[in-house]
Order: C-alpha cells, then structure tokens, then sequence
C-alpha cells in the first residue's frame, strides 16, 4: 500500500504521490505507499502483546517434575513517535518497500546516505512521523506534514498485517478533522487499502505534478467517511 513522498536530498519540500507500501531508492513524488499521528502528547502505546506459556508435568510417583522452560514471547508491537535515531531505518524501509510494491517506478538512483539525509533533513523536521516498532526493529512509518498523509511505507516482508491499518489509524488520531494523500492510479492495492478505509477520489491528474509523470490520484477522509479507530484498536 504505498503512497507516500520521494526522497529528495536537497531543502525543497517533497510531493506526495505513493500510497501504502515502502520505498525504493528513485526519487518520487509524494505519493503515499502502504504495503501499508499520533500528537506529540501521546504516549506510545502497545498494539499487540504475546505472552509466555510454562507447565509442570506430575512424575508417576506424584512428585512435580522439573518445569518445561518458557517460550520466550515476541515483543508487542507499538506506535510511537520517530525519532532521530530511527532515520536509517526509516530509509530503509522507504527504499525496499518501493523497490518490491512498485515495480513500474523508473529505476532508483537515490543512494541509501542519500534517502538517509532526505529523511533526517525533510521527512522529521517537516513532518509528524511516527513508527512501528517491535522492541528495537522498525516495520514500518507514517510520516503527516499538515493535512497531507505523505508518508506511509512497510517493510515488504510485513505486509498485509494489520501494520499499515494501524500506522493510518494513529495519522487519523492526529489529523481528527481529515486527511489528504496522493497515490499513483496504478497502486491498486494501496488504492483498495485506501478505500477500505475511507478514503474517496477528489481528484486526478495526468502525472505532469510529479518526479516519476505517472498519473496519480487525489485522495481525502473525513470523519464523516469513516470514525476514527479509538486508541489501542487493531
């Protein structure tokens, strides 16, 4: 479900055009990518947990015996704020999802230092970005710059895991009033992703706006469209 904004490298402000999945390194105009905010007085909160499971077997004499070791649990799954020290990763994720959902893009030609610095230098201070973790690995981000969702990329091989519903439930909570994404009209998965929640057509265009000239859609949610997830909702 990708749709989100290319990397630029230098201090221009970035266009949407992916839609839900991740990125690759060609440049691209914002087009939000899901493979698919939170305000900055949220907590990060857990979206899944796993828990340990241990049992005693009963010798034929009575007598306990020794306990099976417990199964070490995943961690839980969380939504939190990016912060600076998540933007390789960030990068990273935005180049492989690209690459792997995109396949009709132009070939990349941005280096990983390069998306690297777009991410550090565009992508944190401009917009409100958050990830999803699972203790110290990232899945996947969200990146809302206004009322623009920009940004909403997963790692290929999460995909289709309630990763990205969960990254777009927390743009919603920041942006309760409504959200805007622009998505390439061949993304069809993430334009089903989209539309599954809510999002309508307002617009189209024939490609001349942005990096890759491929005719893109014009997408918004409202409240009206579809309610926000309340918090902690998968």
């Amino acid at each position: 479900m990708d749709r989100k904004a290319r990397p630029h490298t230098g201090t221009a402000t970035p266009r949407d055009t992916g839609t839900a999945t991740a990125a690759g390194t060609a440049t691209s105009s914002n087009t939000t990518g899901i493979n698919a905010s939170m305000n900055m007085t949220d907590a990060p909160y857990a979206t899944t947990s796993h828990t340990t499971a241990s049992h005693t077997t009963t010798s034929r004499t009575g007598a306990p015996s020794t306990a099976a070791p417990a199964t070490a649990s995943a961690p839980p799954l969380t939504i939190r704020l990016a912060i600076p020290t998540d933007t390789p990763a960030i990068a990273a994720i935005h180049q492989a999802s690209r690459q792997v959902t995109m396949p009709y893009l132009p070939p990349q030609r941005r280096t990983h230092d390069e998306v690297t610095r777009w991410v550090r230098e565009i992508v944190l201070p401009q917009c409100h970005t958050v990830v999803a973790a699972r203790g110290p690995e990232l899945l996947g981000y969200a990146a809302v710059r206004g009322e623009l969702l920009d940004q909403l990329y997963l790692r290929p091989d999460v995909r289709r895991a309630g990763i990205g519903s969960l990254l777009l439930a927390a743009a919603r909570r920041h942006r309760p009033d409504g959200l805007l994404l622009h998505v390439f009209q061949l993304n069809a998965e993430a334009r089903a992703f989209y539309a599954h929640h809510g999002f309508r057509v307002v617009a189209t265009d024939d490609g001349r706006g942005n990096m890759e000239n491929l005719p893109q859609l014009t997408l918004r949610w409202t409240p009206a469209s579809v309610p926000v997830p309340p918090r902690g909702t998968p």
